[in-house]
């Protein structure tokens, strides 16, 4: 039988099954905890796939040049003018030459198909304004947006290896040579010099933030004959430029500031010709013989000389003196 109700009399309800408010915010309390213990860890994760991925990159561009020798018979080279020539010709970067052996054989050709060729220095601006190659990027810095051709990644200029940090430092009689800084460099050079395994090739360079998110309007001059450009993509050299793209000076001033060369430096906003790049505690540099290792801050070799010394001197492929490399 069912119950009998008196008039206006309610049925009763079973227990409530809800979350009271106090238990609802302690839920997300101890979500929010989890999510802040969790989170470094998963930083962690990405700050290592995108340093191995930019290690990988390094590797790639080793490959290339390596590649690029066996075809050609010696390293990639270049040596831009001061300014833009009236006749708008300028030789091409080690990256553009680079190309066909990074799968961008196309972007080669169409470089290559320009009046006056790969030299042509507005043709192979423009061009590499129109595409973002991931080989050139590091995924901790950015992703690989089009425009100005940018590039993570550079080698240093022979004037700028003077080792005034080496203690009864001698230059070679020929000067200190870096591999893609000159001419018909042959791995037979670099092997009876200061070896392959001990010569830098690339490494990752310093740029301010500015020029990495700024329009192009914002982060280029305009270019044209006898004008100073700077901010340059990695597809044109003109050495004496602010903003110069892929390579780097890397010498010091005896008893002055070194806060103006391409040394090895644990900060991403420094001066535009440092190099070091955004990773923790250290950064990727990639040797003559195809390796890649991590030259970590703060770096001392037997001999007992550091960071600047040590560093400026592995650019060097014909020096007179070793260092320990990492």
């Amino acid at each position: 039988m069912r119950p009998h109700l008196s008039p206006g009399a309610r049925p009763r309800r079973g227990p409530a099954t809800g979350f009271t408010l106090i238990e609802l915010l302690v839920v997300i309390a101890i979500i929010a905890i989890l999510i802040g213990l969790l989170l470094p860890a998963v930083q962690k994760v990405r700050e290592a796939a995108a340093r191995m991925q930019c290690s990988n990159n390094l590797k790639q561009l080793g490959i290339a040049t390596h590649a690029y020798h066996d075809v050609n018979g010696a390293f990639p080279f270049e040596d831009g003018p001061m300014s833009l020539p009236a006749n708008g010709l300028v030789p091409p970067s080690i990256f553009v030459q680079v190309l066909p052996f990074i799968e961008q054989g196309n972007l080669y050709q169409q470089m290559s198909a320009q009046p006056g060729g790969l030299n042509n220095f507005i043709g192979n601006q423009t061009l590499a304004n129109t595409v973002a190659i991931k080989t050139f990027l590091c995924p901790s810095r950015r992703s690989a947006p089009g425009g100005l051709g940018k590039v993570d990644y550079a080698g240093t200029y022979n004037g700028g290896i003077d080792e005034l940090d080496i203690t009864n430092y001698q230059p070679s009689a020929t000067g200190d040579r870096s591999i893609l800084n000159t001419a018909g460099t042959s791995m037979t050079a670099v092997t009876n010099g200061a070896g392959t395994s001990n010569t830098l090739l690339l490494a990752h360079k310093i740029l301010q933030p500015v020029n990495y998110s700024g329009a192009p309007s914002t982060l280029a001059n305009p270019c044209g004959p006898g004008t100073s450009c700077k901010d340059l993509g990695w597809a044109v050299t003109l050495k004496g430029q602010t903003g110069y793209d892929h390579m780097r000076w890397c010498d010091t001033y005896a008893g002055g500031s070194n806060a103006h060369r391409g040394y090895f430096k644990d900060d991403n906003n420094v001066d535009e010709n440092h190099l070091g790049g955004p990773h923790t505690s250290g950064s990727p540099v990639l040797w003559a013989d195809g390796g890649v290792r991590m030259y970590s801050y703060g770096y001392v070799d037997s001999s007992g000389y550091s960071d600047d010394a040590v560093w400026q001197s592995f650019w060097s492929y014909n020096r007179s003196w070793q260092n320990t490399p990492p």
